[in-house]
């Protein structure tokens, strides 16, 4: 590209003046060479510092081009001055062109990383009224610490050439004002009781180093801020004021930059701002550093300038309370964790247990947890010297406490200091009471801190109610294995009306095939060998449309359980019940084996996927996916990876219809075939 055309798409990207884009005339060659500063390299550079500016003086006139830009640069072959200076922090940077008489029709906003100057970074904005007098002004925001290298254009058609005075002066960054990089943030201090106001502009922003790869927001164009907790908090963000209101946000927050370990809301509203724009709440984050991300999203009027409210407050009653009905619970999702704090020395037994309880008399004090879906949750007292001898290994879900709910493991290994970690496992969605024993006998007396985390319930371990089931994606050849318990299975939302096996009693499992699968499900190891089970699959839920197994026998054991055998299973989400059956020993625990075999080396019905697209993106939930062939699988996935819906393809073009279902928010629509997969980002309004 030469420097007619470069200078052309400045003006498409908006970052020159229409005036700015008159025909350049390139100087000639004088004879004896260029002015001192016409070779980048012989350019010493000046040290530029907040509240120190710089004016910068020359004579462009006989400028040439040699050494200044690098063969592939953009810029190359267009004449320049240079001038240099070093920044030791990040900085806001304007450079200004006023004063010049005529107005400078074309001048250059870029500064240079390197020269000869093939890398260069573009201004943030720019205008012509600063000045005064018609000349232009150039914001470049968030320049990181370096040496940068700035050209003047010699261009006598736009009067741009000739002696010059510019004026550069830099800003601390300040982290209020967001950065495009989330590595370059500056987090401020964010204190339980105080407010902070990030204000910035994300028209420019881009996807550039934002999230890992693989992230299911990887690709989104953000501008970054950043604060730092040094207690546990309840962290409120809030959108309001912006007009119009901006419909599409996210509602996370990362502890790392590129962003990989993500945190997601714990609820949200777009009512407090009373402008419709939208609140988010984050309750219970530990101490530590928080990254948020701003997204630039025109389409949903989230462009612009904008000042978001970022506010806390101290997690409350995390030190434990003495009285159980005083506890105020914290929320607790899948893959979080919580840090509880206090001093038990005080602790008595006044309230704390029913008078029947075995613990009644056990001075205790008290923290509770809130979880809102089936959760794995580990309480472990690491750390505490000396090391806690006697605790309890109990949640109750009331209080005083009478439903006890006792561990399902412990140990005094995973600590490393032979403090104890107790395990609870496929807790329910609900809150739960923890009791902190005081036994001075043991060592358990004093400041003590508890990290309390949850984790999803396995979905291999089955469900009761068939729409509960969270399909698992199977491999094209290997096995996989499914546990459960059906003792207490029921046939509550298990089948449609009509169906030839309602009313049976059964737990489900679910599981996805994204290619033609020979598969086998096999029930090997049951003792006594479990009789009575259907063997049967279906695509939906509450089971409708039966699938038959194409055949199956009890000899593939070798101890009498049955394996059940489906030829050439297209791809798509299969449902299977595990049906009680008390009188054919088919109760209890219980594992399955599925092996899964290729049809065919060319996947047979799954063809390879190439470039699809969604229509409209973003939506309200019902949309198109264009470009896909008949035999791939469609899945949608919500930021937490689980699938929201999966569909076969049938033809080039599919409607998905999620209304209803879905919150508005990000999920990613994923397109299987026998040759890998692709993900595109959907957004729901």
């Amino acid at each position: 590209m030469n420097t007619f055309s470069f200078l052309n798409t400045l003006r498409t990207a908006g970052l020159l003046t229409m005036a700015s884009i008159a025909t350049v005339g390139m100087a000639s060659t004088p004879p004896g060479g260029g002015p001192p500063n016409d070779d980048c390299a012989s350019v010493l550079a000046q040290s530029l510092e907040p509240g120190s500016p710089l004016t910068l003086t020359g004579n462009n006139a006989g400028a040439v081009a040699t050494g200044d830009w690098d063969a592939n640069s953009p810029f190359f072959g267009a004449p320049v001055v240079w001038h240099a200076f070093t920044t030791t922090q990040c900085t806001n940077i304007t450079v200004s062109y006023c004063g010049q008489a005529p107005v400078w029709a074309n001048t250059f906003g870029v500064l240079a990383t390197t020269c000869p100057g093939n890398t260069v970074i573009f201004p943030s904005s720019f205008n012509t009224t600063d000045c005064l007098d018609g000349n232009t002004t150039y914001i470049l925001n968030q320049v990181a610490a370096g040496t940068y290298y700035l050209p003047v254009l010699n261009d006598p058609g736009n009067n741009s050439s000739g002696p010059y005075s510019i004026a550069v002066s830099a800003t601390g960054c300040g982290p209020t004002q967001g950065s495009d990089l989330c590595v370059a943030v500056v987090p401020d201090a964010l204190a339980g009781g105080s407010t902070l106001t990030f204000t910035g502009d994300n028209t420019n922003a881009t996807a550039t180093n934002d999230f890992v790869s693989g992230s299911p927001f990887a690709g989104a164009p953000v501008v970054w801020h950043a604060f730092t907790l040094s207690s546990c908090a309840d962290v409120t963000v809030s959108y309001c004021g912006l007009a119009p209101t901006w419909n599409n946000t996210l509602g996370i927050l990362s502890t790392d930059c590129p962003a990989d370990s993500l945190i997601f809301l714990s609820g949200s509203d777009n009512t407090s701002c009373g402008d419709g724009n939208i609140t988010y709440f984050f309750n219970g984050l530990d101490a530590g550093t928080y990254y948020l991300p701003v997204l630039r999203d025109a389409g949903n009027n989230a462009i612009g300038p904008y000042s978001i409210e970022v506010s806390a407050e101290d997690c409350p009653n995390n030190q434990g309370s003495d009285f159980c009905s005083q506890v105020i619970p914290l929320a607790l999702a899948n893959g979080t964790s919580l840090t509880f704090t206090g001093d038990n020395t005080n602790a008595t037994p006044t309230a704390d247990f029913v008078i029947a309880s075995p613990f009644a008399g056990a001075p205790v004090v008290w923290h509770a947890f809130t979880t809102s879906e089936c959760a794995d949750v580990t309480v472990a007292y690491c750390g505490l010297a000396p090391t806690w001898s006697n605790t309890l290994g109990i949640l109750t879900t009331d209080c005083p406490g009478d439903n006890i709910i006792f561990l399902s493991s412990s140990n005094t290994t995973a600590c490393g200091d032979g403090n104890v970690t107790y395990n609870f496992d496929e807790l329910p969605a609900g809150t739960y009471y923890l009791p902190v024993l005081l036994d001075a006998g043991n060592n358990a007396i004093g400041p003590y801190s508890i990290e309390v985390s949850a984790e999803n319930c396995p979905s291999t371990q089955g469900s009761d109610v068939c729409g509960d089931v969270i399909p698992e994606l199977l491999p094209p050849t290997g096995t996989y294995t499914f546990t459960g318990d059906n003792t207490n299975a029921t046939p509550f939302g298990d089948w449609a009306a009509g169906n030839p096996f309602s009313g049976a009693p059964v737990a489900w499992h679910a599981f996805i095939v994204d290619q033609c699968e020979d598969l086998s499900i096999s029930f090997c190891g049951q003792v006594p060998a479990w009789g009575g089970q259907f063997g049967i699959l279906s695509p939906d839920c509450p089971a409708d449309s039966i699938i038959f197994p194409s055949n199956f026998n009890t000899s593939d054991c070798g101890d009498g359980n049955v394996t059940y055998n489906y030829d050439e299973l297209a791809a798509g989400t299969y449902y299977f019940p595990v049906v009680l059956n008390a009188g054919q020993n088919s109760v209890g625990a219980y594992t399955l084996t599925l092996t899964t075999v290729s049809c065919s080396p060319l996947a047979i019905g799954s063809p390879v996927v190439t470039e699809f697209t969604i229509v409209p993106n973003p939506n309200d939930g019902s949309f198109m996916v264009n470009g896909v062939q008949a035999g791939q699988l469609i899945t949608v996935l919500d930021v937490a990876g689980r699938t929201v819906r999966a569909e076969q393809v049938t033809n080039n073009t599919m409607v998905l219809d999620l209304r209803g279902t879905v919150a508005q928010g990000t999920y990613v629509v994923r397109v299987s075939g026998g040759q890998g997969s692709r993900d595109q980002l959907l957004m729901v309004r």
